[in-house]
């Protein structure tokens, strides 16, 4: 280890730099973060509650429905939020659609 850094103090010395004087290779290879990648919060547990109310085909006709799986700016929440199983999120999904098609729901909600 001295004789390295004997060798090193010649070298900035003589004016010739090296490619380790140059290169910090952790930053390349990301060694020494701290932080850990921030992980994405899954709701557990969620019961569908369309399931659960009984709902065995969702309309478009029934905004009151709709509007309670839409957000502050009108698009569809998603499954994994609302909670909603496979099959009525599809249903869900093609229900916002028509009843926007029909103007009983907005496209986009403009707030300022």
């Amino acid at each position: 280890m001295a004789e390295e850094k004997e060798e090193k103090e010649k070298e900035q010395e003589n004016g010739s730099a090296t490619l380790e004087d140059v290169f910090d290779e952790s930053v390349v290879t990301g060694e020494d973060r701290d932080r850990p990648r921030r992980k994405r919060k899954l709701m557990v547990d969620l019961k569908c509650p369309l399931c659960e109310s009984g709902v065995k085909y969702l309309t478009y006709k029934d905004v009151y429905q709709l509007k309670k799986f839409t957000s502050v700016r009108g698009k569809v929440i998603g499954s994994d939020k609302s909670g909603v199983c496979t099959k009525h999120q599809r249903q869900l999904s093609r229900a916002i659609k028509n009843a926007r098609y029909m103007a009983l729901l907005p496209y986009v909600s403009l707030t300022k």
